[in-house]
Formats: C-alpha cells, structure tokens, sequence
C-alpha cells in the first residue's frame, strides 16, 4: 500500500471515532415517560420527555404547566394519569403552549423541588394531535 492511501485510511477512521465520540456526548439522552420522572428513578439524570399539557400557570418567565404522559399509539389512557410540574425558564417560549398542547422537554427531574425543569421546550404542530386530546387531559385535576 502506498503511504498516500494508508494516510487517507488513517484520516477516514479518525474522523469516524470523532464523530462517533462527538454523537455519544451530545446525542445520549434517551426519552422517559412522566411516570419515570416522578418515580424517582432519574432524579438529576438529564432525559427528554414527550408530554400533553394539562394546564398553563403561567407563560411568562418562569414558564409553568403541569402536564401527563402520551400514551403509546392504541393505547388508552389511565384513568389517574400521573401529573408532573415543569419550569421552563427559557427566553423562547413557543406560541402555542396551551391545554392539550403535545411537548417534547429536555432537562432534569428536581426531587427537591417536585417539578421538571426544562432547558428545551418545543410543541408539536397542533396538525399532529389535534382532534386526538386524550379524555383524562381534560378531566385531569392538576396538582397545585
């Protein structure tokens, strides 16, 4: 082998466990479900959520609504569904945050504080889930 192509090997493999290295730093938070977040289990631990609002406190800085799990498709809905505290103190606050919007967080569940703390907030397109509002959404009796 001439030492041109055995440099270009030796580039191509580096470049490879860079951006293999580089995806497992950045890309290794996994989805948990509410139930997840507040049994505990992953206190402090950084997990990205997908949830329905149940309901907005507030929409200025700090932003706070409660919100339960989506269940999986065909699944139906718990009669209790577990209900989770999130504060998001983000700058961008997407325009349609409101009842039954569906989100996707990233962030850390606080023990301490019984709520999700959010350091990325984005809605779903309202094309996606409208017209499919799970029943307990709306009869949910969010915790205070």
């Amino acid at each position: 082998m001439s030492a041109k192509v055995v440099i270009v090997i030796i580039l191509f493999a580096a470049a490879v466990g860079g951006a293999v290295t580089l995806a497992l730093q950045e890309g290794g938070i996994e989805y948990r479900t509410v139930p997840d977040l507040t049994s505990g289990k992953y206190s402090g631990e950084r997990v990205k959520v997908k949830a329905q609002v149940v309901a907005v406190q507030n929409q200025f800085k700090p932003t706070k609504f409660t919100c339960i799990d989506i269940p999986p498709e065909g699944a139906t809905a718990p009669a209790n569904p577990e209900v989770v505290q999130v504060i998001y103190e983000g700058d961008d606050v997407p325009a349609n945050l409101k009842k039954a919007a569906h989100v996707t967080m990233e962030g850390r569940f606080d023990a301490k504080r019984g709520a999700f703390i959010a350091t990325v907030l984005q809605t779903q397109c309202p094309s996606r889930y409208e017209g499919k509002e799970l029943t307990t959404a709306n009869e949910a009796d969010p915790a205070p």
